[in-house]
C-alpha cells in the first residue's frame, strides 16, 4: 500500500477514505490511481487511498472481502478467469468505469528474434493471478507456444532478464509503462512483436508500440506491433462495511464531472482514450455512474453483436465470456484505425 495504514483509521476532520487498489509500484495503473487521488484536495470530505495490488485476481478478491478496498483495477482477462471459476461472481460486482485498453509488452534478450524463439525457454509471467500472469498464460496458449513460466515480481524479472537467467518478460499495462520506459538502450533487451491473427481476435485487438512511447527501445519513426486487452474499475455490490457503497457514489460524483482534468497534459496519456459511457457487457454500472450517464440503474451492459464464427454452430448460441469481456466497439474501431494507419506508414 502506498497510502499509509493511517489512511484507514478515523481520519482527521472526519473525512472518509476510499480504498482504491491498483497495480504494482511500477504499473501504469498505479499512476492512474495516483491521478485519481489527486482530484481530492486535503480539505475534501472524501479522500482516496491508492493501494498497491496486482490488477488481477488478487485485486478482485480484496474488493469482495477486504473492508478497506472500495474500488479495484481489474484486467478483463483476470475477470473472465475468475468468473469462470466462481459461480455467481458476475452478480457480486458492478462497473465504475471501463478504462483504456492495456498493451501487452514482451521484452526479450536481443538473441531472441520472435515469440516462436521463446519455445521451451523461461518466460516471466508474473505472480500467479496478476493481470500480466493471466494474460500471458492466455496469450501463449492461444499462440500454441509452450514456455516455462516463472513468477518473479516485475522489477526482479527485469534484472533476471538483463543477467540472461530468463529469456523474456511479459508486462501488461497501458503505454508508456514506467518499467519498460526505464530500461536502458544498452541493456541488451528489445520488444518482441506480437502478431495479430485469428487465434487472438476473440479477446484482443491489434495495436502498436511507437518510438514516442519507448524512445529507449524503438528507433525514431519505428513501431512494434502488439495486441491489447481490457482494464476496468469495479466496485462490490455488497460489502461488510455498509459505508462502502456511499464512498463509491461520492467518488463517482466527484470524479466524473471533472474527468476532463484527467485528460489534460501532464496526466497519464491513457486517460485520453477513456470513454466513460463504454459498457462492460453483462455487468451493471454503479448507481452513481448510471445516474451521471442518464442510464437506468442496475441495467447490465448489452453484449456486442456476435460475429459469425466457424466455432459457433448457429447464431442462436450465446457469446462466450471472453467475447463479452472483449473491448468495446468504439475501442475496437479506434485501435484498429490506428493500427491500419501505422501499417500504411511502414509501406515503402
Amino acid at each position: 500500500m502506498f497510502a499509509g495504514d493511517c489512511a484507514f483509521a478515523q481520519s482527521q476532520g472526519g473525512a472518509a477514505w476510499l480504498g482504491l487498489i491498483a497495480g504494482s509500484a511500477t504499473a501504469s495503473e498505479t499512476v492512474l490511481a495516483a491521478d485519481l487521488a489527486s482530484l481530492f484536495p486535503q480539505n475534501a470530505s472524501l479522500h482516496v487511498a491508492p493501494m498497491l495490488g496486482d490488477d488481477g485476481v488478487g485485486n478482485l478478491a480484496l474488493l469482495l472481502e477486504d473492508p478497506h478496498v472500495d474500488i479495484a483495477f481489474v484486467s478483463t482477462d483476470a475477470l473472465a478467469e475468475a468468473v469462470a471459476a466462481q459461480r455467481g461472481l458476475q452478480d457480486r460486482v458492478e462497473l465504475v468505469a471501463r478504462l483504456a485498453p492495456q498493451e501487452i509488452h514482451v521484452l526479450a534478450r536481443t538473441d531472441v528474434a520472435d515469440l516462436a524463439g521463446l519455445s521451451g525457454k523461461q518466460v516471466n509471467f508474473g505472480p500467479p493471478g496478476s493481470a500480466s500472469a493471466v494474460t500471458a498464460a492466455a496469450l501463449f496458449k492461444a499462440l500454441g507456444i509452450k514456455v516455462e513460466a516463472t513468477k518473479f515480481e516485475l522489477p526482479s524479472a527485469i534484472e533476471q532478464l538483463k543477467q540472461g537467467v530468463i529469456a523474456a518478460v511479459v508486462i501488461v499495462g497501458g503505454k508508456p509503462s514506467p518499467l519498460v520506459a526505464a530500461i536502458s538502450a544498452s541493456a541488451g533487451i528489445h520488444l518482441l512483436p506480437v502478431s495479430f491473427g485469428p487465434q487472438l481476435e476473440a479477446a484482443y485487438l491489434p495495436t502498436q508500440l511507437l518510438a514516442e512511447d519507448y524512445p529507449n527501445l524503438i528507433q525514431a519513426g519505428g513501431g512494434i506491433g502488439t495486441v491489447a486487452t481490457g482494464m476496468v474499475l469495479l466496485a462490490a455490490k455488497a460489502k461488510s462495511d455498509p459505508g462502502s457503497s456511499e464512498r463509491v457514489s461520492r467518488f463517482v460524483n466527484a470524479v466524473f464531472p471533472r474527468f476532463a482534468e484527467l485528460q489534460a497534459q501532464g496526466r497519464h496519456p491513457k486517460w485520453r482514450e477513456v470513454n466513460l459511457a463504454a459498457t462492460l457487457p453483462g455487468y451493471a454500472r454503479t448507481g452513481a455512474a448510471a445516474a451521471f450517464l442518464h442510464e437506468p440503474s442496475g441495467a447490465p451492459g448489452k453484449p456486442p453483436a456476435a460475429k459469425p464464427s466457424a466455432a459457433r454452430a448457429s447464431a442462436s448460441q450465446p457469446a462466450t465470456l471472453a467475447e463479452n469481456l472483449a473491448l468495446s466497439e468504439e475501442q475496437k474501431e479506434t485501435l484498429f484505425k490506428r493500427f491500419i494507419e501505422w501499417q500504411r506508414s511502414k509501406l515503402p
